[in-house]
């Protein structure tokens, strides 16, 4: 058995990290194997990757075609680890970052090669810019039995198997657990709450709600974000919220690491104000696997923030508390104004539905609007950022801070005192003991099983999963969010 993981880059995120966990369980258990990547990684590295032009980021295909793309992964593999037979396992194949990926996918498996399919992020899920790119592709989810498909959490395997993929032929592999950094030094005893949202402040980040949580936080709490996003598309978004912080006052710091520190005569490093955190946050809307749900468990450090059930019911699961988290902020819906809301919500809705080719009728938007709001109260995380900010706004000028609600496993109590208990509390919910089956060991047992099962496979010829199923699995009133379009 030998394995190829496949993915367009290797720059800093989620994914990469995973593939670089992946090749060093693969190392471990004596595995050959082989990353074919799209552009050469960004620092030095010890693992084996080999760059494949046109297997990055492609909007313009230009010279390029499926077949040579497969032509030239094959003789890269052969030469780097012999003929084969192989299991090739693609990280999000499926997103729309590349024009010829599907059909690649498609040519490998019609030649009846052994597939991992794992999907981290999807197009149908909050990516809209994204879908067009594979809006007309009929082999996107090739199904067979040589081919597997790994998602990160029960959620998507279900509307999956709902849209028509076998279970048999899936699973939840979650991704392992170590701790991101060693913390630099420790907040000093009595410091006030330091709390760190260690993100790049993406939009699904929702970052407005780390402001309504610093307006309404006890005296002397800060909160900081470590990093900006890259990708052109978000800054803007993260631009508003830089201004913000700036023209509010709010005891909010962004794109904290390697420009300011955490205190005086500190390094502005991750290590350091991780270090400093008294807490971590998170306000996120939609996450795969939600890494930093347990990684504050790794780190000793306590969790608040917004639940995420998608993720959070398979912790629950395994016996894991994954922090002091709430289901929803409530705001009552005269702090925005149903008239306004629903001007908004046209509008977004509109433009989803263009990018994924579906009408809007006035049935869609009641239906949305409906979903959207929770007697008498709307959730601030479902909120336009300009919505947002006229909340924060309001809370700001005197606006009453009883009126804003926690929810939390349908019970409904006052923010304000349930995040002045939370932050006092200084212990986490989870131990790192508790992280025993995310580590690294318990990974390599569940990725060298999957590839054995799949070399014991009889391969087939492939049929394929109807794509507008999975898309409108996902595509449900109840899924909406203005922060994922």
């Amino acid at each position: 058995m030998s394995v190829v993981l496949v993915h367009y880059h290797l720059s800093p995120g989620g994914v990469t990290r995973v593939i670089e966990s992946a090749s060093r369980c693969l190392t471990a258990a004596g595995v050959p194997h082989v990353i074919l990547t799209g552009a050469p990684p960004p620092t030095v590295t010890d693992l084996p990757v080999h760059v494949i032009e046109g297997l990055g980021y492609l909007n313009d295909v230009a010279s390029h075609t499926p077949l040579r793309l497969v032509h030239a992964m094959r003789a890269t593999v052969q030469d780097a680890i012999g003929l084969g037979p192989h299991v090739w396992h693609f990280h999000n194949h499926s997103l729309g970052l590349n024009l010829l990926m599907d059909e690649v996918v498609s040519t490998l498996a019609e030649a009846g090669e052994k597939l991992v399919l794992q999907i981290h992020d999807l197009a149908e899920d909050g990516r809209p810019k994204n879908y067009p790119v594979i809006a007309e592709s009929e082999t996107l989810y090739p199904l067979a039995p040589q081919i597997r498909y790994a998602f990160l959490n029960s959620r998507d395997r279900t509307w999956f198997h709902h849209a028509g993929l076998p279970l048999e032929r899936s699973m939840v592999l979650p991704n392992p657990i170590s701790a991101p950094a060693t913390p630099d030094g420790a907040p000093a005893a009595g410091t006030p709450a330091r709390v760190l949202y260690p993100v790049r402040g993406i939009r699904r980040k929702n970052l407005g709600e780390v402001f309504l949580l610093a307006a309404i936080s006890p005296p002397d709490t800060r909160y900081a974000v470590t990093l900006a996003p890259v990708h052109a598309r978000w800054k803007p978004y993260f631009d508003d919220w830089f201004a913000f912080a700036s023209d509010s006052g709010l005891p909010v710091d962004l794109a904290v690491v390697d420009r300011i520190a955490p205190h005086p005569g500190a390094s502005s490093s991750f290590e350091s104000w991780l270090g400093q955190a008294t807490h971590l946050v998170t306000t996120s809307v939609a996450e795969g696997f939600g890494l930093g749900f347990l990684e504050s468990a790794a780190l000793g450090k306590p969790l608040l923030g917004r639940n995420l059930p998608m993720v959070t019911q398979d912790y629950a699961a395994a016996g894991i508390t994954a922090g002091r988290l709430y289901d929803r902020i409530l705001v009552p819906i005269p702090w925005v104004g149903l008239e306004t809301l629903r001007q908004h919500l046209t509008r977004y809705l509109q433009d989803v539905l263009d990018a994924y080719g579906k009408p809007l009728h006035n049935s869609c938007v009641d239906r949305v609007f409906d979903a959207i709001r929770f007697r008498g109260y709307l959730d601030f995380g479902n909120l336009p950022e300009d919505l947002q900010r006229q909340v924060i706004h309001r809370l700001m000028a005197g606006g009453d801070r009883d009126a804003l609600q926690v929810e939390i496993g349908g019970t409904v109590k006052p923010l304000a005192p349930w995040l002045e208990e939370t932050l006092s509390h200084r212990e986490p919910t989870a131990t790192p003991d508790q992280l025993a089956q995310y580590s690294p060991d318990a990974y390599r047992e569940r990725l060298v099983a999957l590839y054995s099962e799949l070399e014991a496979t009889q391969p087939g010829a492939p049929t394929f999963l109807p794509k507008h199923l999975v898309l409108d699995e996902y595509l449900r009133p109840e899924n909406f969010n203005f922060l994922l379009t």
